[in-house]
């Protein structure tokens, strides 16, 4: 049997070690092998006298041609620099020389083609603003729906919300990696999504259950009432179902609104005893405080919304910017009177005029 020589032998593992080695191309066409994080070799300069010290750490952002484009921790300056002014392969390099074959195949358009190797929830990797008011966090976790080209629809249960994420900004890939060396994976993961889906047409036919049971608009005011004036929870009485819930939206400093306030308070007051099928919600613009001290001067405690709990299906989509307003619904959420500004007293009247219908009306 001939013996290899041994230069020859050192000469060909070489060779195949470059061949599979990662080359700068290679990565710029591979978002999926980005790192997150990279190091600048020298001192990068900017006009002004503002540098970046050698050895800084700094964000990986994207590629473009022979340069990476880059973004420093606090996010405050983006810049692009050449192969030679980052450890960005060799960080790259690293990463890719522990992968599997398999995980070396995999990139983000095949893992859309494999739903197999879709994780049925991922970890957001990245702080972002989702909507006034909602900010999903890294480190949070959401249902995955559907992998896209470039990004993943998730659903999150915390902010009851439905988005689209990049790719790179979940732990997809990662998870995905290590579903490809794993065959009992998918049957795994589309028997756990076969439960869940399970569960959510159970969750959902008791909610329908109780939508049918309590109304849909008591149902989507669960969690979010509170007293008016102490700005504790106040939720309605378990024992009993408001036929009409009159929403009056206004603020302290709208002089038109304590106009209005009164003659509302008035009214409930007269007619809450003979009628205890409705129930009066004020919408509030103010912090709490000041919606406790408002309600005190005009002498009312109805239950509150406060601002940011206004989002909910069944009265969003009739808010108006202007104050005060009344809208009055049934208990599945037909609007039955809307008024604005002026035309508040009009919707006071013709509340007046259902709550002296019989009973079997609306």
């Amino acid at each position: 049997m001939r013996m290899l020589n041994p230069l020859l032998a050192i000469c060909l593992i070489t060779g195949a070690a470059k061949a599979q080695e990662l080359n700068w191309s290679g990565l710029a066409s591979r978002p999926e092998l980005w790192p997150a994080q990279c190091a600048v070799n020298t001192v990068i300069k900017f006009g002004g006298g503002v540098s970046i010290p050698a050895g800084t750490k700094v964000e990986v952002v994207d590629f473009k041609g022979n340069e990476v484009n880059l973004r420093t921790a606090d996010g405050r300056t983006y810049f692009a620099a050449e192969p030679d002014e980052t450890d960005v392969l060799d960080v790259a390099r690293e990463a890719y020389a522990k992968l599997t074959p398999k995980q070396r195949e995999l990139t983000y358009p095949l893992l859309v083609q494999r739903k197999e190797l879709w994780p049925y929830r991922v970890t957001i990797t990245r702080t972002f603003d989702l909507a006034r008011g909602k900010t999903v966090h890294a480190g949070d976790q959401v249902l995955v729906k559907d992998v896209l080209p470039g990004k993943v629809d998730v659903v999150s249960e915390t902010l009851n919300a439905r988005f689209g994420v990049a790719l790179a900004a979940t732990d997809a890939m990662a998870q995905a990696r290590n579903f490809v060396e794993d065959e009992q994976a998918g049957p795994r993961l589309q028997a756990m999504q076969k439960l869940a889906e399970e569960k959510l047409l159970a969750e959902q036919r008791l909610m329908g259950e109780k939508i049918k049971a309590e109304g849909r608009v008591a149902v989507e005011l669960e969690g979010k009432l509170i007293n008016s004036v102490t700005g504790k929870p106040e939720p309605l009485d378990s024992n009993s179902s408001p036929r009409y819930i009159a929403f009056l939206r206004g603020s302290t400093t709208c002089s038109i609104t304590r106009n209005f306030t009164p003659s509302m308070v008035k009214y409930y007051n007269e007619i809450k005893a003979a009628h205890p099928e409705l129930e009066v919600v004020y919408l509030t613009l103010d912090p709490l405080p000041v919606t406790g001290q408002f309600a005190q001067e005009m002498g009312f405690s109805w239950r509150a919304v406060s601002y940011e709990n206004t989002n909910m299906p069944c009265i969003y989509s009739y808010i108006d910017g202007r104050i005060p307003q009344l809208i009055v619904m049934n208990r599945d959420g037909k609007v039955l009177a809307n008024g604005i500004q002026a035309t508040a007293p009009a919707a006071l009247q013709q509340l007046d005029a259902l709550l002296k219908q019989p009973a079997t009306a609306n």
